[in-house]
């Protein structure tokens, strides 16, 4: 009877806790947010003024504090992005500067921070997470939203001294907002992890390779990252670029042309409609190197040894090429033809595919897995230590359909929070998450319980395979990266040589 009694009491004050809303004060002012199963969350928050009128395009600006309590209750509106006919229309905004926050506690704890950087091609997404399973490890969690396609990266000629990548500095500013605001909710401002998924791993990229960003965080995590892409370039630049660059004023002109013929002065930028200039953008969109902002891209910084000196993870997955064509700039026949008097060679290469997987295979590791090899390979430069992954993983009723982990499943996995999975599936998702849990908190992904990850370097090429098994190799698909990064180095040797 005494055991049933105390577990009533438990139980009533457990489900009293769920149902308290929590208050912290910023300099912002105060705001409110709510529990559930002992997770506190605060969402929507504004960490920049909002990015309209006449700050369209500008650097993000300081916040003003707000009076009263602002209801953090739910996430915020999504940047303007382009919708699929075939959905309803989410709630968007171009006054979207907003982040979210996780936290087991609120007290003087000095957790783990880890922030979540979206990927969608840099033209849709969200850091609408369900950041509790990184909270209920003990970590500190926040996702960010930040400005996409032409109003987050956009160099016009009409627009004097405007940075080209404001959604790149509005991941600066909120880096910034979390060195000065997260002990508040429990966590340490000087053990910031910044882990990123696509163009959420290039903006990782960007970040661990740009001045900018020094001292907002100590480690990194780029998850099928395209430091190796070719960016476009401004006409402020550096002069040396790459081979076959793409101008950056020329490509916004050619946006703004899609919705009228007027002279595009800067007058006529600010007047256009935000959701029509979102949708200018139709295929995966690039930042910009334009000298400030972005210094060069990240690939080039890391070969010179000008990236920042953190502990970096990095990987990719065995069919990321399957992102190819949907939302890519090129499809595989334009991709074939791209590869010219390199055609041969890369399909001996490729021989165990199908004819119709192969060059979706080899685009996806020249995007995806290289980048990580490269800057993986390249940290040999600096005193920290890097960490590589390659995925490998797929359910067994989609063996006899899918020729290796999509390009999505990667994300998937880490915040894989439904009980509906295969038994292989948990383990798969346990282990990732304890693995970047482990990275968070001490620099070192390995911890008790867990496979030995080592450390990378070239002469030993080392990765963790995340696959039915988890276990270390030796010179994953090396042959296929070296010819890949022969081809990048190719292009890049302009920018190298200067």
């Amino acid at each position: 009877m005494k055991f049933l009694f105390t577990s009533i009491i438990f139980t009533f004050l457990l489900s009293l806790t769920s149902a308290f809303s929590q208050i912290v004060e910023l300099e912002q002012g105060k705001i409110k947010g709510s529990t559930e199963n002992t997770i506190h969350s605060f969402k929507g928050i504004p960490y920049a003024a909002p990015p309209i009128g006449p700050l369209r395009w500008h650097a993000p600006q300081a916040i003003a504090r707000h009076d009263g309590q602002f209801d953090a209750s739910n996430f915020g509106p999504l940047c303007l992005q382009p919708v699929r006919p075939d959905r309803p229309a989410p709630d968007m905004s171009e006054d979207c500067l907003t982040l979210n926050v996780w936290t087991p506690a609120i007290d003087s704890g000095k957790r783990p921070v880890m922030l979540f950087i979206h990927g969608g091609g840099f033209r849709t997404g969200s850091g609408n997470i369900p950041g509790e399973v990184f909270a209920k490890k003990g970590a500190v969690v926040v996702s960010i939203k930040y400005r996409l396609g032409a109003l987050g990266f956009f160099a016009h000629d009409a627009l004097v001294d405007l940075p080209a990548n404001p959604g790149l500095l509005d991941a600066i500013h909120a880096l910034k907002w979390v060195k000065s605001n997260i002990a508040s909710f429990g966590g340490d401002p000087d053990n910031v992890t910044i882990f990123g998924y696509s163009a959420g791993g290039m903006m990782v990229n960007l970040l661990a390779s740009n001045d900018k960003a020094e001292g907002l965080f100590g480690r990194a995590i780029a998850q099928s990252g395209y430091a190796a892409w070719p960016l476009l370039r401004s006409n402020k630049a550096p002069n040396t670029a790459p081979l076959n660059a793409i101008n950056a004023e020329n490509h916004a002109r050619n946006l703004i042309a899609k919705l009228t013929s007027e002279p595009q002065t800067s007058e006529l930028l600010y007047q256009l409609d935000g959701t029509e200039l979102a949708n200018t953008v139709t295929t995966f969109h690039v930042p910009i190197v334009d000298g400030n902002s972005i210094e060069e891209e990240p690939g080039i910084r890391f070969i010179r040894g000008e990236q920042l000196d953190i502990a970096y993870m990095s990987g990719g997955n065995s069919f990321d090429g399957s992102s190819m064509g949907g939302l890519g700039p090129t499809g595989p026949s334009e991709y074939e033809q791209e590869l010219g008097n390199d055609l041969t060679e890369a399909r001996a290469l490729y021989k165990d595919d199908t004819q119709s997987d192969w060059l979706m295979r080899m685009w996806g590791d020249k995007r995806y897995v290289l980048s990580a090899r490269l800057l993986a390979d390249n940290m040999k430069n600096k005193q920290s230590n890097a960490w590589l992954y390659y995925t490998d993983f797929v359910e067994e009723e989609e063996k006899s359909t899918s020729p290796g982990t999509s390009h999505g499943k990667g994300s998937a996995f880490l915040f894989r929070v439904t009980d509906k999975d295969s038994t292989a599936m948990k383990a798969l998702a346990n282990e990732m998450q304890q693995y970047y849990f482990n990275f968070a908190s001490t620099g070192n992904p390995n911890g008790v319980g867990l496979p030995e990850w080592p450390t990378y370097n070239g002469k030993s090429d080392n990765w963790m395979v995340f696959g039915d098994d988890r276990e270390a190799k030796s010179g994953v698909i090396t042959e296929k990266l070296d010819f890949a990064e022969k081809l990048y180095l190719k292009r890049v040797a302009p920018a190298l040589d200067q």
